[in-house]
């Protein structure tokens, strides 16, 4: 929980609690939770394209319900014993439609209506902006998936499971697999390229995370620099850049907020993610500080 969006944590969360126990009584099923959910992006992305306050926070308000349903399918499958791997590559997908969705009617908007020049204007066109905030938001949630994979497979189960968990996936792979099952694999494998920059072999792949870094990361749980990783997280993934998007669309500033997703946004996830670099790096040189 440490690395969840503030907004999931205290407030998505807890209402999808009560929709969950409402749901239990029905028939319907976490993967329908998903699959309605590119529906209300669709029409939040509709919205958005208007160049009026009401329509936009009537977009933000649409898509935060989204969001919420994004909760509530998790929530759901494990209060039905329904997890699966499926499941999950369903959810993923229907996560990409609904940014997808969203960011086509961001892209409309700013073509009916141009916002004004800027400083950036003689380096990027608007749709550059758009683009270069997209791309850090799709940074965001691959990085964010696999250091929560990696930071909750080490201090609850005392591996780095993020090479033998997308094996594993390799491995159940066969003629009669799902479509969705394929998906999952190939978001673990473009995360595995992405952050261990190689392509992933599920013969000779091994962690980049040694046994001794592993022990001396489970001795830090509790420190003060562990609990900054997990904040820093939880306020850089995929879903708090969507929280912060629909913020942007009900105060009215959407050209501001992806100006600065596509600046500072780069550089904020960037430092964040040399930072947990370092952090994995250099355990064994904290662990020899501290007992000096």
């Amino acid at each position: 929980m440490r690395m969840e969006d503030p907004f999931n944590r205290y407030y998505r969360y807890p209402v999808a609690r009560w929709i969950v126990r409402a749901l239990m009584r029905t028939p319907v099923t976490p993967n329908q939770v998903t699959l309605v959910q590119p529906l209300f992006a669709a029409l939040a992305g509709y919205l958005v394209t208007f160049d009026d306050p009401r329509a936009l926070v009537a977009g933000a308000l649409v898509f935060e319900l989204r969001s919420i349903l994004d909760c509530v399918d998790g929530a759901l499958a494990r209060a039905k014993s329904m997890v699966s791997p499926a499941g999950h590559a369903i959810d993923a997908l229907a996560d990409w439609l609904g940014v997808t969705f969203l960011y086509a009617g961001i892209f409309w908007h700013f073509h009916l209506h141009p916002p004004p020049g800027g400083p950036w204007s003689a380096v990027l066109s608007t749709n550059g902006i758009l683009l270069l905030a997209m791309l850090q938001a799709a940074l965001r949630s691959f990085a964010a998936d696999y250091f929560r994979l990696k930071y909750c497979s080490i201090f609850e189960r005392g591996t780095d499971e993020t090479v033998e968990a997308l094996r594993r996936k390799i491995q159940a792979l066969g003629p009669s697999s799902s479509f969705f099952a394929h998906v999952d694999v190939f978001i673990g494998r473009m995360g595995h390229l992405a952050f261990e920059h190689a392509w992933f072999d599920p013969e000779r792949s091994r962690t980049s995370t040694s046994a001794a870094q592993v022990k001396l990361l489970i001795r830090e749980e509790s420190s003060r620099l562990t609990r900054l990783i997990g904040a820093l997280w939880a306020i850089s993934n995929g879903d708090a850049f969507l929280s912060m998007v629909v913020l942007t669309l009900l105060v009215d500033q959407l050209w501001l907020g992806q100006v600065f997703f596509a600046t500072g946004g780069v550089v904020w996830i960037i430092a964040v993610l040399l930072l947990n670099g370092w952090f994995i790096r250099s355990a064994s040189r904290r662990a020899k500080l501290a007992v000096i």
